[in-house]
């Protein structure tokens, strides 16, 4: 190979383009992602629900979405259609209850009172 007949690349960046005197450069219109409203975000995340619960129905499956009481967390619980039986439960009892043991005991080790 001829290394003498490669040129060398700069790694400058090209020059911006120069405005003639008393015009200007319209800028390059940018679109922001068109963000969802809270309604559409709820109607979504049912749709998706709905589309879940028929999936595991087909395969003898019930879902249940519910929030606990004491955490607020969101629940989400897998039954066998036929008899009821907890097939898992996401997150499960144990972390629930130590979540609800955490939240009781949290303002007991620092001093909220200055």
């Amino acid at each position: 190979m001829d290394t003498q007949a490669v040129s060398p690349k700069s790694s400058a960046p090209a020059p911006e383009p120069a405005a003639t005197p008393g015009t200007s450069v319209a800028p390059i219109p940018r679109t922001a992602p068109a963000v969802p409203s809270q309604a559409e975000l709820r109607e979504r995340m049912a749709s998706v629900a709905q589309q879940m619960r028929d999936y595991l129905r087909s395969n003898g499956r019930d879902l249940e979405f519910r929030v606990d009481a004491d955490t607020h967390a969101m629940v989400i619980t897998v039954r066998e259609a036929a008899s009821g039986k907890v097939i898992r439960q996401i997150p499960n009892e144990e972390a629930l209850q130590m979540r609800r043991y955490i939240d009781e005991w949290s303002g007991t080790f620092l001093d909220v009172t200055t």
